[in-house]
């Protein structure tokens, strides 16, 4: 495992207490996961993706812990459509989402923040517990996001030496376009990733 830089150590640990205070589940994901999980990838911001209930609770939070960038509002690009909000700390970017939706040219995928939250990992950073999402989502939703065809490669070749959790892929699969689904399984194979 890799040693996070130690403003995102400390932002990590900041946000997992302000949210733990108010009682919502979060999990973290992007580039910072995809590190936390073994990728070769340098943590560009912190990710998160909330309860949807609790998304204006984390705004309020965040706003008056954090320097604000965006408060939360929903908003849809051609790509991401969410309750989304922008906060900075120790020069460290924090996006907060919540009703994720992902959108390509395969098709979208809806995140269900219930079987992403079962399926994250507990990570204990010294002081704090941060939940990852696995890297079989990441994959999926790489895939569907425009030009992040070097974050798949790389995540492909952890896959490999780490080996895929069935179960959680087939799961994953199973709310996505067939396009979608026919493209993992082609480039799982491809690269030789195994269970």
């Amino acid at each position: 495992m890799y040693s996070l830089p130690l403003e995102f150590k400390k932002v990590l640990s900041y946000v997992s207490r302000a949210l733990s205070e108010i009682n919502v589940r979060w999990v973290l994901v992007g580039s910072t996961a995809s590190y936390l999980n073994g990728v070769k990838v340098e943590p560009k911001d912190i990710d998160i993706i909330v309860e949807t209930d609790k998304i204006y609770e984390v705004d309020k939070v965040f706003s008056s812990n954090f320097h604000v960038l965006r408060r939360v509002k929903y908003s849809s690009s051609k790509v991401y459509s969410s309750h989304y909000g922008i906060f900075k700390a120790l020069n460290v970017k924090i996006e907060v989402m919540a009703d994720l939706k992902i959108c390509g040219e395969m098709g979208c995928l809806k995140v269900e923040f219930e079987k992403l939250y079962r399926y994250s990992r507990v990570l204990k950073m010294e002081d704090v517990e941060v939940r990852i999402a696995p890297l079989e989502w990441q994959l999926v939703a790489n895939i569907i996001i425009p030009k992040k065809e070097k974050r798949i490669v790389k995540i492909l070749e952890t896959l490999k030496i780490k080996g895929v959790d069935i179960d959680i892929l087939n799961d994953i699969l199973s709310s996505v376009p067939p396009e979608i689904k026919r493209q993992t399984l082609k480039l799982l194979k491809q690269y030789q990733v195994h269970s």
